[in-house]
């Protein structure tokens, strides 16, 4: 029998996506700017994220280089996943969590892909995925895969880059952060004109 991958979603990585150096410089910039509480985030951890103010993670923090290789890298995954390319990066900012702390479930909306770049994590730290298919949980599967898991943990390290479509949905499904000062750039892209 052919098995035909039906309605998969593509997720983009780029490891090493920074030098250590701009890794390190980053990080130290990140720890510098004003961060507050944050209602998606539970525990420890404050963000610089602001939906009223999407301008919170100040241009000087990352640098135009930066910028423009994220621009990149979002529009090879445009054109990977089949939409148009020539997008716009849109209100990036940082999230810094502690020990105790986990993501709320949650998707981008008024966004077409967004992205993580991951600054400061260690060996415990990934990224939760979870499945579009609002049916998926009616079903009782004997073994998982690819085409049944209710939800996906990808493993991330320093200077990893994931981008995904803004729609999916994504948080810690019961993974409680384990380490202090786990840092992370995030951003989403629209068309612009």
């Amino acid at each position: 029998m052919d098995i035909m991958p039906l309605f998969p979603t593509a997720l983009g990585k780029v490891s090493n996506f920074i030098t250590e150096k701009e890794r390190l410089k980053l990080t130290k910039s990140i720890k510098d700017t004003k961060h507050d509480d944050h209602g998606a985030i539970l525990g420890d951890g404050v963000s610089t994220h602001d939906p009223l103010d999407l301008s919170r993670l100040p241009s000087s923090v990352i640098n135009k280089n930066i910028k423009n290789r994220l621009l990149e890298q979002v529009n090879k995954y445009a054109q990977a996943y089949g939409i148009r390319r020539n997008l716009k990066l849109d209100n990036i900012w940082s999230n810094i969590q502690n020990a105790g702390s986990a993501l709320e479930e949650h998707y981008h909306p008024q966004s077409i892909i967004s992205g993580a770049l991951y600054l400061n994590v260690d060996d415990s730290c990934s990224i939760t995925f979870h499945n579009p298919n609002p049916y998926i949980y009616f079903t009782y599967f004997v073994e998982r895969n690819p085409f049944n898991y209710e939800w996906y943990k990808f493993s991330v390290n320093n200077a990893d880059l994931i981008l995904f479509p803004s729609w999916l949905k994504h948080g810690h499904h019961g993974h409680v952060n384990t380490m202090d000062n786990r840092m992370v750039v995030s951003f989403n892209s629209y068309y612009g004109k």
